[in-house]
């Protein structure tokens, strides 16, 4: 680890990742005409080699398998070409806080070029990524994701937005989401967490098509054990047959899927109707949804199809249930 830093920035690195002194470097991405840019330099000076003023620049610059960390500082950051983040035990840290959101968010990884197919393809092993949102929202059906995961074992993320579905030829196309897990003969994208994210975004445009969260691929080499820990996972579609989580074919998932205390929403103007179901399921093969702790809202069903895959343990809802009454 790079120990030419204050106290403050390498504890808190330390304890974000939870990696301790297993840190290795410390590269920065900052906006060359912001005030931390100065900040860095001159006062806590950090090398030129180490500031970086393009995402794609700060991603290439870290070394694999060290548990090099690039810090974003506040700032929206333009990317015009998807970013293959492939090195294992490398991090992205936003320096914003949890759950920044929309065109205002505090660090914001940002795609409006068209034929960008993903703003970050994942293919590095046990890599993290802490309150940042990534966003592609450029109006062509190319621009297919914010995340897109194809490799890479035990991938964690906590407190991050993934925003895609944002121009109308997106949201018309299927197979446009905000995070997708790709499988081919070659990927094994295992073992993903998310946790305190949100997934999708209901404030963007009405979708006829694609869904925020999507699982596609038919390899046997499939994702498993992936976990969502008090999530959101988010669209507006105003289409019944458009689901929010779309398990797309066989061999998409295996094992289990796990959903514990998740909000799956579905914004419908005027509550004036619901999707038919939040989890359009197309996979015969072998895996388990399970919901801890969930609910669902604007949508008729949790699945209308293929329901011994989806096992939950919410009580039935009540009218009257959470209110208070006196104690005797």
């Amino acid at each position: 680890m790079d120990w030419n830093l204050s106290n403050s920035i390498r504890n808190w690195v330390m304890a974000t990742t939870g990696l301790g002194p297993g840190v290795g470097d410390i590269h920065y991405l900052v906006a060359n005409d912001s005030a931390y840019y100065a900040w860095l330099r001159d006062d806590l000076h950090q090398s030129d080699s180490k500031i970086h003023h393009s995402f794609a620049d700060g991603e290439d610059a870290l070394t694999a398998s060290r548990n090099d960390c690039l810090l974003v500082y506040p700032g929206t950051y333009t990317v015009t070409a998807q970013t293959v983040w492939d090195k294992n035990l490398t991090h992205l840290i936003g320096m914003a806080g949890p759950r920044s959101r929309g065109a205002m968010g505090g660090t914001l990884i940002n795609c409006v070029t068209t034929t960008v197919a993903n703003v970050v393809e994942l293919e590095g092993n046990n890599c993290q990524f802490h309150n940042v949102q990534l966003r592609n929202v450029a109006a062509n059906a190319g621009n297919l994701a914010a995340l897109k995961l194809t490799d890479g074992v035990n991938f964690y993320a906590k407190g991050c937005h993934f925003s895609g579905q944002g121009a109308a030829t997106q949201v018309a196309t299927a197979g446009n989401c905000a995070v997708w897990f790709y499988t081919d003969s070659g990927g094994k994208p295992w073992g993903a967490t998310f946790v305190d994210c949100k997934i999708g975004d209901a404030g963007e445009v009405v979708r006829t098509a694609g869904s925020p969260l999507f699982f596609s691929g038919g390899s046997a080499l499939t994702p498993k054990y992936i976990e969502f820990h008090n999530c959101v996972i988010e669209g507006w579609t105003q289409t019944a047959s458009v689901a929010t989580v779309d398990l797309s074919a066989n061999y998409c998932i295996d094992r289990y899927l796990l959903f514990k205390d998740t909000l799956f929403y579905n914004y419908y103007v005027n509550n004036a109707g619901t999707a038919t179901e939040v989890f359009d399921n197309g996979c015969g093969t072998t895996f388990n949804a399970l919901l801890f702790n969930c609910m669902q809202q604007g949508h008729a069903a949790w699945n209308t199809t293929g329901l011994n895959y989806f096992y939950g343990n919410s009580a039935t809802p009540s009218a009257t249930g959470g209110l208070a009454t006196a104690l005797t």
